[in-house]
């Protein structure tokens, strides 16, 4: 009788075939942060001598797992240090820890300037708390106000405020939102399966249209001023909000929770404290031969190789009287007479809306 080859209880029957391993596994989320460190320049390097440190010259010294709270991650670190190079701006990348020292609370401002960015970038992509910061500065992370870039007063608000500014006017821009897209796109599938205990279960759903769901679940999309109807035949409810590089409103149906976005629907009313269509939310109004404006008033207007325009020094209109408050209401003082492009205008229609945004009125 042939005795029968000894076998491993975990592997089978032992040969004399030794495996070699070609690939090795990686976390999926840390490679598309690897990756992002990459494409901005830096290398990242797993170290037992540092929680984190960058050396000025291009490598960003990372703690290995072991090191790190059990709610951290080598991607929020990454994440961490690239808003860190965003608040530091042009030229962090020749500075030893980009400028920054933790040995007094010198950089506390910068260093909760950062935190507002990252969470603001990461709640865009439902992440905010799966990219939540730990140590000692989670209490200040906890704080934050749902919008991160309020209130305004704040010094750490400004200094974040200018670093989104320098995010969207550089390549980080394009790096951050690309490796947040790709971390919510795994996130969305590993909550699935994920227990609740998991880093993963704080992963947040999102509007139809791509923002964050607003704070109040009681608010609807039907009731906001930028959802519209399209369509006689075969109407479909859409949002203006979503209109961008030439791609038609996304579908939104009236019953749906609203999201970040949200601004109520409103009348005529509004105008007297709004006024955006007769300041900066328009650059020129201009006046046909034959209107009434241009025979009762043709001293106030200004000739153009197209006809005549209403002027409007400093981008207020020469006929617009008041302040918007409550005791001066935005006023027009040519109303009877005003040219046919104002009498076209629509309230919360989209160039209406558009005034509005241009203004700051709406986001």
């Amino acid at each position: 009788m042939t005795p029968r080859p000894p076998r491993n209880r975990l592997t089978g029957p032992v040969t004399e075939f030794q495996r070699k391993a070609e690939k090795s596994y990686t976390d999926p989320v840390s490679q598309i942060w690897i990756r992002a460190a990459e494409l901005y320049g830096l290398r990242v390097v797993r170290t037992d001598d540092a929680y984190a440190s960058y050396d000025g010259k291009g490598t960003l010294l990372i703690a290995k797992d072991v090191h790190l709270d059990p709610d951290d991650s080598l991607a929020q670190m990454i994440l961490h240090e690239l808003c860190h190079a965003a608040v530091a701006g042009a030229g962090a990348k020749q500075e030893l820890d980009w400028g920054l020292s933790n040995e007094d609370g010198r950089d506390l401002v910068s260093e909760q300037a950062c935190h507002r960015l990252q969470a603001y970038l990461a709640r865009r992509h439902g992440l905010r708390q799966f990219f939540a910061v730990t140590t000692d500065h989670r209490p200040y992370w906890d704080a934050l106000p749902i919008d991160p870039l309020a209130p305004e007063d704040d010094p750490a608000v400004t200094r974040a405020r200018s670093a989104l500014q320098f995010v969207r006017s550089t390549e980080l821009g394009r790096i951050l939102d690309d490796a947040l897209t790709a971390t919510r796109a795994i996130a969305q599938i590993a909550k699935r399966h994920a227990p609740s205990r998991s880093l993963w279960s704080t992963v947040t759903p999102l509007h139809a249209s791509g923002f964050p769901l607003h704070e109040d679940a009681n608010v609807h999309c039907g009731e906001c001023a930028w959802h519209f109807t399209a369509g006689k035949k075969k109407p479909v409810q859409r949002c203006r909000q979503t209109r961008s590089g030439g791609r038609s409103a996304v579908s939104i149906e009236s019953d749906a929770q609203g999201c970040e976005r949200f601004e109520a629907k409103f009348d005529e009313g509004e105008c007297a404290s709004c006024g955006a269509c007769c300041r900066e939310g328009f650059h020129l109004v201009m006046v046909g031969k034959n209107e009434a404006i241009t025979k009762r008033h043709l001293d106030l207007l200004v000739p153009d190789g197209r006809g005549f325009h209403v002027p409007r020094p400093g981008g207020v209109c020469v006929a617009l009287k008041g302040t918007g408050s409550r005791g001066a209401p935005y006023r027009c003082s040519l109303y009877a007479v005003r040219p046919r492009s104002c009498r076209d205008f629509a309230v919360q229609s989209d160039a209406c809306l558009t005034a509005r945004r241009r203004v700051a009125l709406s986001r």
